[in-house]
């Protein structure tokens, strides 16, 4: 669920890190290139299936700290939810129920233009990332190792996402409309404005989708006295319908010549509605029924978000010499309530209804300045930041025989306040040294944090310094061939809830239960990449290893007579390395392809919470697309990926898959329609498993994912000036709220 609850089913360390990101700017060489001789004029762009193809870019672009992926020419991205067109990038794995990660790690940075975006933090995330259009972003960034320019936040690394901006002079725009099985409907629009000083773009978005989830959780504990296990089982089905509308306004005005102003407005609601249905059962070790219980439930989950950016640029005398200043104000507002009635038990309950009030004010303001200037062929950049969070989360949980009866229960309220202050100062430097660039960074930040929970009393005021080193390197073997290397130390600050120490019940079988004790956790990562050019192909191989200090993880405790408790602690270590493959390219005229595939190895070492020995494996994650271009005016795709097994302190994440099929037909210039098959195996599922000498744990979600999807773009305005051809539409997870369809 999108709750507090959620972080069970959504898989609590697979949440938003906290809040607190820096921004970013696109990378920049590190010096003029060297003067050729005028190129060969270029060929001027074509039209291929209703994308326009320019000479000279390319789908992949790497500089020495990032690399960016061109959603607007990748024919499988933007046409669904901005978690499809993520799926299909080398390094990201998005599963069914929108959770994230990079190689693996599910603590990932997400900025909007350089920003933090409130609908991309917190226990929402995975429902945004599958109800927000990709249409609205026209590349990502992905880095993995990043310089010491961004936030340390996420030891994953960071994605960032560009939003669309209108080009030429002029009106340009498109519109969309989808509909499809499971009532899914979607419509959309984006409209530019320029002119010499000014360019305005704004974008509009509407979601509507239905969507059912069933699954089960066995969990077999030991007997102390007879050495059996005893079953404990839990059966849900869940059944939603999810609403949402997004709007953005980015705004670039030319004040002077060396002036840029910049500002930007989004704003977004979700709303789901749900019916989930629960059956909780305990077993003796003979597998005779000790006791049951079935219930129905009504929630309305309600989540309003704001993002507001204002920026200012100044160009000063000299090559790359500039400053400039950037602010920030987020707010988010959650408000998840649940009604649930108790049909049928045995033994007979002590209350009949219960309703439980899980909210959310969550607020982010930001302050930058920074620096750059050239030297000659070094480049100096520099800055100052001030971020503050403030986090509201009061909870009330009520009971009673009758709705009208319903009393709230003082010892199970919650109300938790979070306050978090951070000053950092940074700079990198970067300089080619012949075939070599080097770019070397230092952040330094002062983190000051407020726990207060304001129901038991107390308040901890944790505080720390600590400085982030990066260095990145890239060597230009010929025109074609280049190595790249990287090291970076990354912090991931515990979320909140987890800090939360009161305990707080999700549903009959299960509390929940933070440690204010938790401490941050420290992230060394290494890469070395080899990257090559040919032709139209891109193909890069990179070899990574992180180290973990205290690397946050969540257990499961048996507290007995059928209730668990879901703690968070720091594991002692963790270490994870791998080998990435990535390559896109074309096979004939007709053919063209992109895959990636990620083997990996991690161990896990938890001695210090009573695990004995570390545990370790093997694993393997991919994706790809083939298109097919039938004839001038059709394209055919056929579209897989594959997520990896992934250990835990307790367990196994199991691995999943999925196929998707698409054709698009260019009616005209303008209008275009596309048709999908999702999930075509009906494969997509989640499974997660525990095995530890007393507990066992078996977790199935299986979401009705399968789905047929038509849409029609309409591109207006000035032809080959406006937003490119979308992609196909893959939602893969039967859309938004696959993590909200279970219980509590």
């Amino acid at each position: 669920m999108a709750g507090r609850g959620g972080w069970f089913l959504g898989l609590a360390l697979a949440a938003a890190p906290a809040a607190g990101l820096a921004q970013t700017e696109p990378a920049k060489p590190a010096a003029p290139a060297p003067a050729k001789p005028p190129p060969r004029s270029a060929p001027k762009g074509h039209t291929v299936s209703g994308v326009t193809v320019t000479a000279g870019q390319r789908d992949v672009e790497t500089t020495i700290d990032r690399r960016s992926f061109t959603l607007g020419k990748d024919l499988t991205a933007t046409t669904g939810s901005i978690g499809d067109a993520l799926r299909n990038l080398p390094s990201v794995e998005v599963d069914l129920q929108g959770n994230l990660s990079l190689r693996g790690d599910s603590n990932v940075t997400i900025l909007v233009d350089g920003k933090p975006a409130p609908m991309f933090e917190g226990a929402g995330r995975a429902d945004a990332l599958q109800q927000l259009p990709a249409d609205q972003y026209e590349r990502v960034e992905v880095i993995t190792n990043p310089s010491a320019a961004l936030t340390p936040e996420g030891s994953g690394g960071v994605i960032n996402l560009v939003t669309k901006k209108s080009r030429g002079g002029g009106k340009t725009g498109s519109a969309y409309v989808s509909a499809g099985s499971a009532g899914l409907k979607r419509t959309g629009a984006t409209l530019g404005f320029n002119t010499a000083k000014l360019s305005v773009t704004a974008s509009v978005s509407t979601n509507y989708q239905r969507n059912k989830t069933h699954g089960g959780d066995v969990r077999a504990t030991r007997d102390p006295a007879s050495g059996r296990f005893a079953d404990n089982i839990s059966d849900f089905v869940g059944r939603n319908l999810t609403r949402g509308e997004s709007a953005r306004l980015n705004l670039s005005y030319a004040l002077t010549p060396k002036d840029q102003l910049t500002g930007s407005l989004q704003l977004s609601r979700l709303l789901v509605e749900g019916h989930p249905f629960n059956h909780f059962a305990q077993d003796d070790v003979d597998g005779a029924t000790l006791s049951f219980l079935n219930r129905t439930g009504s929630r309305r989950f309600g989540e309003d978000d704001a993002s507001l950016t204002a920026g200012w640029k100044h160009a000063l005398p000299g090559e790359g010499h500039e400053l400039s200043m950037d602010i920030v104000a987020n707010t988010s507002l959650l408000r998840d309530h649940t009604l649930y009635q108790t049909f049928q038990a045995e033994p007979a309950p002590p209350f009949l209804f219960e309703r439980v009030f899980d909210d959310g004010d969550a607020s982010h303001a930001e302050f930058r300045l920074g620096y750059s200037q050239m030297f000659g062929k070094a480049s100096l950049k520099a800055g100052y930041e001030l971020k503050y969070d403030h986090n509201d989360f009061p909870y009330v949980d009520a009971r009673g025989p009758t709705v009208a009866g319903l009393v709230n229960v003082p010892s199970l309220a919650n109300h938790f306040l979070y306050k978090q202050t951070l000053n950092a100062v940074f700079a990198t430097w970067e300089r080619p040294f012949g075939d070599l660039d080097v770019q070397a960074g230092m952040r330094i930040e002062d983190v000051r944090l407020e726990l207060r929970q304001l129901t038991s009393g107390g308040t901890d005021t944790p505080a720390y310094t600590r400085p982030y080193p990066t260095l990145h390197l890239a060597y230009r073997l010929d025109d074609k061939d280049k190595l790249t290397a990287s090291y970076s130390e990354r912090v991931q600050r515990p979320p909140p809830v987890f800090l939360n120490p009161l305990r707080y019940v999700i549903d009959p079988q299960d509390v929940q239960q933070g440690n204010s004790e938790l401490k941050p956790a420290i992230t060394r990562a290494y890469e070395l990449g080899y990257e090559r050019k040919s032709g139209a192909g891109d193909y890069l191989a990179t070899l990574y290893y992180r180290q973990h200090t205290g690397e946050f993880t969540q257990t499961l405790q048996d507290l007995g007579g059928g209730v668990f408790a879901q703690t968070f602690a720091n594991l002692g270590r963790s270490q994870y390395a791998g080998l990435e493959l990535a390559l896109n390219g074309k096979l004939g005229s007709k053919l063209s392809y992109n895959a990636s595939t990620n083997i990996y190895w991690s161990e896990i070492e938890a001695g210090n919470l009573g695990i004995a020995g570390s545990r370790s494996g093997y694993g393997i994650a991919g994706r790809g697309n083939l298109n097919w271009q039938a004839r001038p005016d059709d394209l055919v795709q056929l579209n897989v990926y594959s997520n990896g097994r992934r250990l835990t302190a307790q367990g196994v994440f199991e691995p999943n898959w999925s196929l998707n099929l698409g054709w698009r037909h260019k009616l005209n210039d303008r209008l275009s329609a596309t048709v999908t098959v999702q999930d075509v195996l009906g494969t997509v599922h989640f499974e997660r498993n525990l095995d530890t000498p007393l507990l066992i744990e078996r977790f199935r979600v299986e979401p009705v994912a399968r789905s047929v999807v038509l849409r029609l773009d309409y591109r207006f305005g000035a032809v080959g000036k406006g937003p490119k051809e979308p992609a196909f539409d893959y939602d893969n997870g039967g859309g938004a709220g696959g993590a909200t369809a279970g219980p509590r």
